[in-house]
């Protein structure tokens, strides 16, 4: 009995040991590369909006500032939240419409989500996206995409003097 007696006491340690709460370990910066887009499909029940929003789910230490730098070729909605639990959402952090960001964020959690949206028809394309533990240099903004070229029944107004 008594050559037992350390080995659960080592396990219990173990086990409490395994619930406590940790910082996690992150090597920044770290940049990733997020899909969006928006279309519209029209069928016999009518129009259906075909939005697909980018998210990525970023490790943070609670009350230290993250840097983000984000960069996309059209317009998005960004939302920022704040993962103080389990799922997705959570208090939110940033709520803003653009296409280039270069700024800090100050999460509670252990986690931050970046959901990125397309705010136009018919737009998409790749969000480039940096989190750093220190402020980035800023770098020049994505340049929109150009516009396709006009159908055969496209008008063309010239402005006159």
């Amino acid at each position: 009995m008594k050559t037992r007696f350390p080995v659960i006491l080592a396990s219990l340690a173990l086990l409490a040991l395994a619930g406590c709460d940790t910082v996690p370990s992150v090597q920044y910066p770290i940049t990733y590369q997020v899909p969006i887009g928006n279309s519209t499909v029209t069928s016999a029940y009518g129009p259906q909006n075909l939005n697909v929003s980018g998210q990525q789910s970023v490790p943070a230490i609670p009350g230290q500032p993250l840097y983000f730098q984000i960069a996309s070729p059209v317009n998005v909605t960004l939302y920022v939240f704040d993962q103080t639990g389990p799922g997705p959402g959570g208090p939110q952090l940033v709520q803003s419409v653009g296409s280039f960001w270069n700024q800090p964020v100050t999460p509670t959690g252990r986690n931050v989500e970046f959901v990125f949206s397309a705010t136009q028809q018919g737009t998409g394309g790749t969000v480039q996206f940096t989190v750093s533990d220190h402020p980035i240099p800023s770098s020049m903004p994505v340049t929109p995409p150009v516009p396709p070229a006009p159908g055969p029944n496209a008008v063309s107004v010239t402005p006159t003097q």
